[in-house]
């Protein structure tokens, strides 16, 4: 339901594993996104509060820790929730950056 709403692109940078110096590698896609810029408060996976400056929704599994990458600027994943369909499954996920 989500996907005709999913109208602008993010760069999407995740960590893909560790190099031989136990450093991270990392690869980028691609993605659709529907950005929305809003500040509000929100926890983050160690449970504190922080300001999140924008909520982004998408289909593909973003998760803490990754960044994205919109309109010249690279944002910090900061929180991410999964919103289920009518049918029980993930339909897309709520990210605050």
């Amino acid at each position: 339901m989500i996907k005709g709403y999913l109208n602008q692109t993010a760069i999407w940078h995740y960590i893909t594993g560790m190099n031989e110096y136990g450093e991270p590698s990392t690869s980028s896609k691609t993605i659709k996104v529907r950005w929305e810029g809003k500040r509000r408060l929100v926890r983050d996976n160690e449970g504190r509060e922080v300001v999140s400056e924008a909520r982004v929704f998408c289909t593909d599994y973003v998760k803490p820790g990754d960044e994205l990458e919109f309109d010249g600027r690279r944002w910090p994943v900061i929180a991410v929730s999964t919103v289920p369909g009518l049918d029980g499954k993930e339909a897309h996920r709520e990210v605050a950056v």
